[in-house]
């Protein structure tokens, strides 16, 4: 509209080829930056493999198409999300990945592989865009290894596992087993300060 704007619509439209019709697409301010994308995701039931935590992926997202290494989780009771290695076999599962931008509700699609020539079904997963960050906490299970210094009636203290009084106020409440099946926690670190603590 404006100062020659039915003018220019007009001459569009006389020069207009439907046999080489061209399509203009924009993106938006919010879709132009780069930062990391969670999105659940769910391996399609026709791909033959499940999914595998940084294997890369080429994922089709918006008006982008990309490839990623995504990491798979799970939102464990409450804030916490932990790493999966596998995606689930027929469940939806969180994908965090860096990638462009994109708003939330965007509708993705993941290929392991481009190439035309392979006869295999090859969408693995489809999914939506849940939230954008500049970072995401995920953590990992971990298994330390120790050993029994002192033993008595129900308490044990513990050597070995960890290297400083410091790494083992971060473990307080962390769950133990021995091979055995005995259960137990960390409470707290023992007065020598090398790493035994109390169990």
């Amino acid at each position: 509209k404006g100062a020659g704007g039915d003018e220019n619509a007009a001459r569009v439209q006389r020069r207009l080829r439907l046999k080489a019709t061209l399509l203009l697409g924009a993106l938006l301010p919010v879709e132009e930056t780069v930062g990391f994308v969670q999105a659940r995701v769910k391996k399609h039931r026709w791909h033959e493999r499940v999914l595998k935590t940084n294997d890369p992926l080429v994922v089709s997202l918006g008006w982008r198409r990309f490839q990623t290494l995504p990491l798979y989780a799970t939102r464990d009771t409450g804030v916490r999300v932990r790493m999966l290695k596998y995606t689930p076999e027929h469940a939806h599962c969180l994908a965090v990945f860096y990638a462009p931008h994109a708003p939330p509700n965007t509708g993705l699609c993941a290929f392991q592989t481009v190439d035309g020539a392979s006869s295999a079904f090859r969408v693995a997963a489809t999914g939506v865009v849940l939230e954008l960050d500049k970072k995401f906490e995920v953590v990992k299970k971990l298994k330390l290894v120790g050993e029994p210094l002192k033993v008595h009636k129900k308490t044990a203290f513990i050597k070995g596992m960890f290297n400083s009084a410091l790494e083992v106020a971060k473990f307080e409440g962390a769950a133990l087993r021995t091979v055995s099946g005995i259960r137990g926690q960390v409470k707290r670190a023992a007065a020598s300060g090398d790493g035994v603590f109390r169990a």
